[in-house]
């Protein structure tokens, strides 16, 4: 039953996120519904609205199982094939792109919270 009630809450907050999603396209704002949900069911656990005994179980299930989630998206990219192989190249230096661009973003931003760290790190152990 403790089960039930967890699938019940996550894929409530699921509905919901895309209830917002199908809202927001009425006004030609396009955002997943998903990663609404995610974003709703992530302020509900930090006010404590929902805890996080409340969706663990099922949520530590899903995310065991996350392989399972990707079959129907091979699938569909080996129903692609063709386009894919016409436009290999331009794939290739999108995927050297994103990378480098995250990579560069990570980095910095590591950087960033060090410098913060160290500044306010330093600050609050003089005032103790």
């Amino acid at each position: 039953m403790k089960i039930f009630k967890q699938l019940i809450i996550i894929i409530g907050i699921t509905l919901i996120g895309n209830l917002l999603s199908y809202l927001l396209s009425l006004i030609h704002v396009g955002f997943p519904g998903a990663i609404i949900g995610l974003i709703l069911l992530f302020i509900l656990l930090l006010v404590k609205v929902i805890k996080e005994d409340d969706v663990n179980l099922t949520a530590s299930f899903f995310i065991d199982n996350m392989g399972i989630f990707f079959v129907p998206a091979t699938i569909a990219i080996l129903n692609h094939l063709q386009i894919i192989s016409e436009n290999w190249w331009r794939f290739i230096v999108i995927i050297l792109v994103a990378f480098v661009v995250s990579f560069t973003a990570t980095y910095y931003a590591a950087k960033l919270t060090l410098y913060l760290q160290d500044k306010y790190g330093r600050r609050k152990q003089k005032d103790v």
